[in-house]
C-alpha cells in the first residue's frame, strides 16, 4: 500500500512537471510581460512582419504590427474568421509582400486591408483586419452613433496605430523577421514586451470642458435647449477607455471633439458651430446647412446610429420646451 502511494505521488509530480514544461513562458519573456495563454494553444502575442521573397531588395519597408492574439481570439466565434482556409498557420505562409501561388497571389497588404471581400462558395466570407474593424464600429451601437456621422480618416496617424516602431527590435531581428526566420520565442518576447510597455491614454476630464451649452436658435418658437456637453464627453470617454479597439484609435479627447466639430483640426477648444453655420443659408456657401439643420443632422444622426428611442426625431418638445402664449406676448 505504501509503495502504491509513493508511485501515485511520483506520477503526480511528473505530470505537474510536464504541464509546467508545456506551458512555460517562451525564453526572454518575464512574468510581468507574459500575456495570458490563449484557449486555442496559439501564441498569445506575436509580431507580424512584412515577409518578402526578396527582402534584400528593400521591398519590405512597411513597419511591423504587434498582434495581441489573446485579445482577438476572444472577439471572434471561430478561428476560421481569420484563418479562412481552416489551417491555423501564420498568414505569411500564403500571403507575402509580393504574393505567392499558395495564396492565389493575394499580397499581404491586400489580405490585411481588403474591405470588399466576396463570399466564398462555402458561404464563409474571410475577414481582413480592416474589414473586421469596420464591421465593429459600424454595427456596435455605442460606436455607430458617432461613426454614422464621421468616417475615420485613413491617414498616417490611422496607419500608425497598428504599424509602429518597435524600440526593442534589433536590425538582425528585423532582417530575420522579413525573411520569416525569426524564432517564435524571440517573436513572442518582442510582442509581449511591446504590449506591456503601452500606457493608457489620458482623456479630458469633465471639469476641463464646457459643462453646458445653451442652444437658442429656435427661441422664437421654443425655449433654449440646454445641452449637457460634459455629460456627453465623459460618457463617450468612459466607453472608449473600456474598449481596447476604441482606445487604440481614439488616442486623445480631441478626436472625440471632431465628431461634432467635424471640420475643425484636432483640438479640445474648437470653434462654435455658428462660426461656420449661419441661421439662414449662406449664399456664399450654399452647400453648408443652416445652423438649425446642422444641429439636427448631428444630434439626430448620432441618436439614430445608437438607436436611441427617446426623444423621437419628430418630437420637438422632447428637446425644446414650447414657448407659452404669455412669453410670446411679452417678447
Amino acid at each position: 500500500m505504501r509503495n502504491r502511494t509513493k508511485m501515485l505521488l511520483l506520477t503526480a509530480i511528473a505530470l505537474v512537471g510536464a504541464a509546467c514544461l508545456m506551458f512555460r513562458e517562451p525564453e526572454g519573456i518575464s512574468a510581468a510581460h507574459a500575456p495570458e495563454l490563449t484557449d486555442s494553444g496559439a501564441q498569445p502575442a506575436m509580431v507580424l512582419f512584412p515577409v518578402s521573397d526578396k527582402p534584400s531588395r528593400g521591398v519590405s519597408g512597411m513597419k511591423p504590427v504587434v498582434f495581441n492574439h489573446k485579445l482577438h481570439e476572444g472577439k471572434v466565434q471561430e478561428c476560421e474568421s481569420c484563418h479562412h482556409t481552416g489551417d491555423p498557420v501564420p498568414c505569411t505562409t500564403c500571403h507575402t509582400v509580393e504574393g505567392k501561388a499558395e495564396g492565389n497571389f493575394v499580397t499581404l497588404e491586400r489580405a490585411m486591408h481588403a474591405s470588399n471581400i466576396a463570399p466564398r462558395k462555402d458561404g464563409r466570407t474571410p475577414q481582413s483586419c480592416v474589414s473586421c474593424h469596420r464591421k465593429v464600429y459600424t454595427e456596435r451601437l455605442e460606436c455607430a452613433g458617432c461613426h454614422s456621422i464621421v468616417k475615420p480618416t485613413e491617414n498616417d496617424d490611422w496607419c500608425a496605430v497598428c504599424h509602429a516602431d518597435l524600440p526593442s527590435l534589433t536590425r538582425e531581428q528585423w532582417q530575420a523577421g522579413i525573411q520569416g526566420k525569426l524564432s517564435p520565442a524571440e517573436n513572442v518576447a518582442i510582442a509581449s514586451s511591446t504590449i506591456a510597455s503601452k500606457k493608457p491614454h489620458e482623456y479630458l476630464e469633465g471639469s476641463r470642458t464646457r459643462y453646458r451649452v445653451t442652444l437658442d436658435t429656435l427661441k422664437d418658437k421654443y425655449e433654449a435647449n440646454v445641452f449637457n456637453h460634459a455629460r456627453h464627453i465623459v460618457s463617450l470617454q468612459r466607453k472608449i477607455a473600456n474598449d481596447p479597439l476604441a482606445n487604440a484609435f481614439h488616442s486623445s479627447s480631441s478626436i472625440l471633439c471632431q465628431t461634432c466639430h467635424h471640420h475643425e483640426p484636432a483640438t479640445t477648444q474648437p470653434s462654435k458651430c455658428v462660426s461656420c453655420h449661419t441661421p439662414t443659408i449662406d449664399r456664399a456657401h450654399p452647400e453648408r446647412p443652416s445652423l438649425k439643420a446642422a444641429y439636427h443632422l448631428q444630434c439626430m444622426g448620432c441618436h439614430d446610429g445608437m438607436e436611441v428611442k427617446r426623444p423621437r426625431n419628430t418630437d420637438c418638445t422632447g428637446c425644446h420646451r414650447l414657448r407659452t402664449v404669455q412669453q410670446e406676448e411679452t417678447k
